[in-house]
Formats: structure tokens, C-alpha cells, sequence
């Protein structure tokens, strides 16, 4: 009953293989007669007692459906055999072709496959990792009494021209255009009552409502705040800016656009009158500073701790990438993977109300993406298995408990993720990346590196995480 098994390259590229199957009809029987005999004890058919029809008969009546059930069972169990013999890793496929599994002559199969490139596990005494360490000091907890506070403002018309510190609530679009070759210059600021410009051929568009944009807050992008001061209800203005280099939506990025902004109301912020008032609109409700402070200071060592890892996970991945390079990967691999992100942009874009249909977030724009996370991919596989990594179920609870505690009713939140194990697969991922990056750190030339509150969990104004103008609230066309 010898298996033949022949494997050999495929035709144009470096990860394609071949491979031929031929497996004697002695084997084929034996396994079909194996499961029809187990089906005896419980067979039923009329003149025979539960236990006592003659396997013959269930030849007749099961025999073709059995025989199909084996050889898909073979088909699978010796492709599987065969990429472990051969120490390959699948990348796509197989597709079955020339397969033939006529009664008496056997099972002879051809399967097309991908395979992944050898992968060595990486050498972690080598790697260099710069780990931040941070804790939250006593002017950090100042700084985030007088954000409270700020942020605690109530509103309030006024009739006067807008200053900084003002609150102006305005509606606005924004003509976006292609981003300028390398080298060109950025277009100067400024604001004017000139009519708008005129638009460029297929112009994108974001659009926004009744926004709300505190000057001198610099959470807009560079020049939209500054073109606003001295805007009065009613006023409408033109500010030609530019989206940051680094601004968080690529797409978007380094590109001008001109906006045409008409201010709707100008406001002024009152700060809480008492101390006992500030306390208790954040829920403390014996008013007590000390209590406030307390709890405002365990808030942010929780928020300093999730930064601390996500920014040291970042730079493991980094590093590993950097270390263990993998210049080629399958073409189809890579366009699949450039395609899910892609796709998970879209949905992303259509949850906020942006068109996606509008957006240049082709698949083609996530290729190097998509192979920089195959090969981060891999080198996990390798160090999990290296290091004999696993992930228990109290982790992933803790974690899931974790993600809950930030909604309304986090007993809701982690029912929906118990719901449906799909959902719990990307916890499980995050707790197994942490893990692995724990077992790098243990192994890797560490070095700290001290940073501040403020640098990780507080952007610098007008960068790509922080400064916005298509907001949240827009619409985004072209």
C-alpha cells in the first residue's frame, strides 16, 4: 500500500510547486472497508437486527459515498504528509487538478501549489532593542488637571470678532489636490475674503458641519486654527494649507487643499467656578481635589502602561524586521494580503461616512504593507514555535476584560466577543504578539531609553495622529 509522492517546481516563479500523488486501489478498499465496518454496530435495515447487516450490504447502499469520503480524506491527509516530509510551509492553495479515483484503478492526483521561502528562526542575541520606560510625574498630573479643566469649559455666544480662546463652530470645504512632486515647495498660509479658487480637474472634497474648532487648541492642521482668528458670525474666509507629511490618513498626506470656511457663531469658555464643581462633573462626588487627583493619576499610569507596550512592541517588530529581511514572497500571497487591508480601509472609510469609492486606497497601495506583514508573520510563527509560546484562556478573558472596562456596560461588551470565537481571534493574536515580544526581550541586547508622558500618549501639535481638518465629522467626495 506505498504512497508515491512526487514534488517538483512549477513553471515561472521560485515558490510554485507540483505534486503528484498515486495511491494503490488496496489502499483505497482498506479504508473504505475500515469506515463501513465501523458504521455496523449501529446499521439499521429492515430484516436485520440493529448490529447484524452484513458489510456487503453496506457496500451496496454506502459504498460509492464512502469510497468519495476516503479519497477526499486521502487527498488531504497525504498532501499534508507530504509538506511535512518536505518541510514546507503553504502559502496558497492546493487546486487539485487531473485527479482520478476511478473503482479499481486507484487514486492518482496533481496538486498546484505556493509555498513559502525557507525562514530561519532569528538570531536574538544580535538584536538591538531600544526599550522605552516612562512613569507619570507630579507636573504630568498637573498638565492633565489643567487639560481637565479646559476640556470642562461650558460655552457660551458672544458678539465679538474670534481670539484665541475662542470657540468658533463653523461649516466648511476643502478642495484637495494631488499631492506636488518631491521638492516642491509648501503653498504659504494665509486667508483672505478672495473668492475661492478654482477647482482642479476631479477635485476629492471633505466637507464639514457645524465643527467646533477652538482656537489655539492645535488640533487642526497647521494654519486653519491661525486663519480663523478675528472671524466674526457670519464672516466667510479662504485658507490655502497643506495636509502634514505624516498626517494619519496617507492618502491625504503632504497634499494642498483649500479650504472655504464660514464661521456660524463665535463662543467663549468658562472655566468651573469651584474646585468642588470641577471634581464632580467628573464623577467625584465628594468633590474632593485629592480624590480627584488620585483617580486622574491611576487613569493615567493604565493609559502610560497600554503606550509603554504597544510603542515596545513596535519596536521589536521594527527591529525584527530590520534584522531578518525576506526580499521575495509569493506574488498572489501578497496581492491577497494588499487586498484585506485594502478592504479593511473601506470599511474603516464607510464607518466614519467617507465614500471609500472616493479614496485612492487601491490594493496596489498596500502592497509593501502587505509583505512587510508576511514577514513579520512568519518570524512570529518561527518564535512561537522556538519558544514553545502559548496563550491560556485566562489571558485572552483578562484582555477581553480589559478592552470592556472602556464601554458603558463592559458586561455587554464581553459577551459580544464570547459570541462568536471569530471575534476573540484578534485578542488572541495581541496577547500571543505580547508574549513574543516578552521572549524577545529576554534574549535581545536591550537598552532603555526614558521618555516622557506627554511623547507617547500626547502628540506633538500638527502631527499625523493629531492634527485634523477632513475631521471625523466629514464627508469626503471627489
Amino acid at each position: 500500500m506505498h504512497v508515491t509522492v512526487d514534488i517538483t517546481d512549477d513553471t515561472t516563479e521560485g515558490f510554485n510547486r507540483r505534486m503528484r500523488v498515486e495511491i494503490p486501489e488496496d489502499r483505497i478498499v482498506n479504508d473504505v472497508n475500515e469506515q463501513l465496518e465501523s458504521l455496523i454496530p449501529n446499521a439499521k435495515m429492515p430484516g436485520f437486527r440493529p448490529g447484524k447487516v452484513p458489510l456487503k450490504l453496506l457496500v451496496r447502499r454506502y459504498g460509492e459515498a464512502t469510497r468519495n469520503d476516503v479519497v477526499n480524506k486521502l487527498i488531504y491527509s497525504t498532501f499534508q504528509e507530504a509538506l511535512a516530509r518536505e518541510n514546507l510551509q503553504l502559502a496558497n492553495g492546493p487546486e487539485v487538478r487531473e485527479l482520478n479515483s476511478d473503482s479499481g484503478k486507484g487514486l492518482t492526483y496533481t496538486a498546484a501549489f505556493d509555498v513559502y521561502p525557507p525562514v530561519e528562526i532569528p538570531a536574538l542575541e544580535s538584536l538591538e532593542v531600544r526599550r522605552p520606560v516612562s512613569e507619570v510625574t507630579e507636573e504630568d498630573l498637573d498638565r492633565m488637571m489643567e487639560t481637565l479643566r479646559k476640556q470642562s469649559k461650558t460655552w457660551s455666544e458672544v458678539d465679538q470678532p474670534a481670539v484665541v480662546g475662542n470657540r468658533v463652530i463653523v461649516d466648511f470645504e476643502g478642495i484637495i489636490r494631488e499631492k506636488p512632486p518631491e521638492g516642491s515647495p509648501p503653498p504659504e498660509s494665509e486667508s483672505s475674503d478672495a473668492e475661492t479658487l478654482p477647482e482642479p480637474a476631479s477635485p476629492r472634497t471633505t466637507k464639514g458641519s457645524k465643527v467646533p474648532v477652538e482656537l489655539g487648541a492645535e488640533q487642526m492642521i497647521e494654519g486653519f486654527e491661525e486663519g480663523l482668528i478675528g472671524v466674526s458670525a457670519g464672516d466667510e474666509r479662504v485658507l490655502d494649507l497643506r495636509f502634514p507629511d505624516e498626517y494619519h490618513k496617507s492618502e491625504l498626506a503632504g497634499c494642498p487643499v483649500t479650504f472655504t470656511v464660514k464661521a456660524l457663531s463665535v463662543e467663549e469658555g468658562g472655566l468651573p467656578e469651584t474646585d468642588l464643581d470641577f471634581a464632580k462633573q467628573f464623577g467625584i462626588e465628594d468633590g474632593s481635589m485629592d480624590t480627584f487627583r488620585a483617580a486622574t493619576r491611576k487613569d493615567m499610569e493604565s493609559k502610560l502602561e497600554a503606550a509603554l507596550r504597544n510603542e515596545t512592541n513596535r519596536k521589536v517588530i521594527d527591529a525584527l524586521l530590520a534584522n531578518n529581511p525576506i526580499s521575495e514572497l509569493p506574488r498572489n500571497v501578497v496581492l491577497r494580503e494588499a487586498n484585506a487591508i485594502s478592504a479593511r480601509k473601506r470599511r474603516e472609510f464607510a464607518n466614519f461616512g467617507i465614500d471609500p469609492d472616493k479614496l485612492d486606497i487601491q490594493p496596489s497601495k498596500f502592497e509593501q504593507q502587505a509583505h512587510e506583514q508576511i514577514t513579520l508573520n512568519l518570524l512570529l510563527e518561527k518564535l512561537v514555535s522556538a519558544a514553545n509560546i502559548t496563550v491560556e484562556p485566562d489571558s485572552i478573558k483578562k484582555r477581553v476584560e480589559a478592552i470592556a472596562s472602556d464601554y458603558q456596560d463592559p458586561r455587554k461588551m464581553i459577551a459580544w466577543y464570547y459570541a462568536d470565537e471569530q471575534r476573540l481571534m484578534p485578542i488572541k493574536m495581541m496577547v500571543l504578539q505580547d508574549r513574543v515580544v516578552d521572549w524577545v526581550l529576554e534574549h535581545a541586547n536591550v537598552t532603555e531609553e526614558r521618555t516622557s508622558f506627554d511623547a507617547l500618549l500626547n502628540p506633538l501639535p500638527h502631527s499625523a495622529s493629531n492634527s485634523r481638518a477632513d475631521t471625523e465629522d466629514a464627508q469626503t467626495t471627489k
